[in-house]
């Protein structure tokens, strides 16, 4: 498998519009052509930022797809159409960790959640397969003894952007007291610290991102009882 990250930057007061012809148009078209939606999600703070994941069987088909982009008619309408709606993006092909879950495994189990955490590492070189390890053998057992639950640990490809970067997504709570219960459970946990200092060694800096699951076709999402809440306060 391979995995396509997508950072959006989307035109103010237009998101709700963006997500719907999104799901309606271009998801259908690109879910014919082999790529299928991971996650989409609002960028806490940053609410003009989404992100999308995407994933592909392989290079070929990874190959289809970009041709598919380049070249189909219907393609370049919806770019034109799109341009309304998002004024930047930026992406990036990941090969998945040996670990991480399929977007199969996400559809069968019980991934949704409100608030998702993305890490981002950028790990000092030759580093990468250690620190990645790490993640499987310490912080994954870790995280889910606070409440979290790895959706997705990735590696940028070789020639696409920075090939040491890292990529994690967790999830991080149904509510706002859940992630507060998950931080507070991490903060009084002594192996945090132990692994902070030791992940210190694999990576030259991390950042981290609250992802928002709002996207009710987007099977990395909230449940489906808060998602309908949130619509109907929407809709006042």
């Amino acid at each position: 498998m391979l995995y396509l990250h997508e950072t959006l930057t989307i035109v103010p007061w237009t998101e709700d519009e963006f997500w719907h012809v999104m799901g309606t148009d271009y998801v259908p078209q690109a879910e014919k052509k082999g790529l299928r939606l991971v996650g989409l999600f609002k960028v806490g703070i940053r609410y003009s930022e989404n992100i999308a994941i995407w994933e592909v069987d392989d290079w070929a088909a990874l190959d289809r797809i970009r041709d598919f982009h380049d070249k189909d008619p219907w393609m370049k309408t919806w770019n034109l159409e799109s341009l309304r709606y998002r004024t930047d993006w930026v992406g990036r092909v990941l090969e998945p960790a040996s670990f991480s879950p399929t977007l199969a495994k996400i559809n069968k189990g019980d991934y949704k959640s409100t608030f998702y955490l993305h890490c981002l590492a950028r790990v000092t070189p030759g580093k990468v397969s250690e620190y990645m390890n790490a993640i499987k053998k310490e912080l994954v057992p870790m995280a889910k003894s606070w409440g979290m639950q790895l959706a997705g640990c990735y590696q940028t490809a070789a020639g696409e952007a920075d090939s040491d970067e890292v990529f994690s997504i967790w999830t991080a709570g149904d509510m706002i007291a859940g992630w507060h219960a998950i931080r507070d459970a991490a903060r009084k946990d002594p192996a945090l610290k132990r692994w902070e200092a030791k992940a210190g060694a694999w990576r030259q800096d991390v950042a981290y991102k609250f992802l928002l699951g709002l996207v009710a076709f987007s099977p990395l999402r909230m449940k489906d009882e808060f998602l309908q809440a949130v619509q109907l306060m929407k809709k006042g």
